[in-house]
């Protein structure tokens, strides 16, 4: 690309031919010269950079993104032009900030913080998130952040930020989807998404918690199941008492009642078992409760005899891990009075609301629209 293929005059004398605004044409025509040819002398990135700045502040935002979209990738592309386009609005800046090889780490940091939520999914989409980065993202507030971080297979999630992942998908199936597809998290702490899982991810979590270290159950899963299994033996006998179980079994869980409701329930029938089984009530029990307390899965001897597997192969610790973690009393024991910080130590943190220097400032429209008429 240089004077004799593209001179400055030709390209002005284009632009104005016909009374046509030919400039968006120009400026991509432009950057895909650029871009196609292997190696560019100092003069002919100089050029390019001359002749791109200009014609940005003129084009449409669908012209300016169209080149930050072509750039993205390529690293040598002008450091200025790529400020300018980073500066420019969302549909603009997010190829850059999602792809850029070398975009600045601050700027990257500023825009998570300070940015909107097409910015901040964008860094996100990054293969190359560090961890302040990684803690900055997983708190973000946005859901389209959170699920392009988490469908992002590059970004390692830790502890921290997996568990507020976690706990921001439980009300949130795209995001409980998303971190369900990754086979390289720890499935057991997946747990409190069990019921947005399919039946092969639910009993790989039942397997990774079973792997666990074994550990005394808490006072409140220790009580014993008799209560419950009065319940079983009273509902067999009365016709329409087949509720009983359900509440029984809340009070001894020591379940909040819309958990409990929402629990006993729920369609799939697994989470009663896991009531049950959490308890302490044996397999052969459960297929009776089951019998009386779910008629809508009685009728199906296949759906009977999947539950009745489930009991039978489920520990009560494992039960106990799904149901606290289902109802947030797994995320309630957990809590750490500590403080975790979002930068490492040895990172810098860029002020939040810190001025931009020049070169990253958006143009005001006025200005562009001086510069038109200049």
């Amino acid at each position: 690309m240089s004077d004799d293929i593209l001179p400055l005059e030709t390209l002005e004398r284009l632009s104005r031919r016909d009374g046509l605004d030919t400039r968006p044409i120009l400026i991509r025509v432009l950057t895909d010269l650029f871009v196609q040819k292997a190696d560019h002398s100092a003069e002919e990135t100089a050029r390019y950079e001359e002749l791109v700045l200009g014609l940005l502040d003129v084009v449409s935002v669908e012209a300016r993104a169209a080149v930050a979209r072509k750039l993205a990738d390529d690293h040598r592309a002008p450091a200025a032009v790529i400020e300018r386009l980073i500066a420019d609005e969302a549909a603009v800046s997010a190829p850059i900030l999602a792809r850029f090889p070398d975009a600045p780490r601050h700027v990257l940091l500023a825009r998570v913080m300070d940015g909107g939520p097409v910015e901040a999914a964008a860094v996100a989409s990054r293969r190359d998130l560090d961890a302040d980065l990684i803690r900055l993202l997983a708190h973000n507030r946005d859901e389209l952040v959170l699920e392009t971080l988490a469908a992002n297979l590059a970004a390692r999630l830790g502890s921290g930020p997996l568990a507020s992942l976690v706990e921001r998908a439980r009300g949130a199936p795209a995001l409980a989807a998303a971190l369900l597809r990754r086979e390289d998290l720890d499935a057991g702490a997946l747990a409190a998404l069990y019921l947005h899982a399919g039946p092969t991810r639910r009993a790989e979590i039942r397997e990774a918690l079973a792997a666990r270290p074994a550990r005394p159950l808490p006072a409140r899963a220790s009580r014993n199941a008799e209560p419950v299994e009065a319940a079983i033996a009273e509902a067999a006998v009365s016709e329409g008492k087949g509720h009983l179980i359900a509440e029984v079994l809340a009070e001894a869980l020591r379940l909040r009642p819309d958990d409990a409701a929402r629990l006993a329930t729920e369609p799939s029938g697994e989470p009663f078992v896991l009531m049950l089984r959490s308890i302490g009530v044996e397999p052969d029990l459960v297929t009776r409760a089951l019998l009386i307390a779910q008629p809508e899965i009685a009728p199906s001897v296949v759906r009977v005899f999947d539950l009745v597997e489930l009991a039978e192969t489920t520990s009560r610790a494992v039960a106990h891990d799904i149901l606290a973690a289902l109802t947030g009393e797994a995320d309630r024991a957990s809590a750490a009075p500590r403080h975790e910080p979002l930068f490492e130590q040895s990172g810098v943190m860029e002020r939040a609301g810190a001025a931009r220097p020049a070169s990253q400032r958006r143009p005001s429209a006025r200005g562009a629209d001086q510069r038109q008429r200049g």
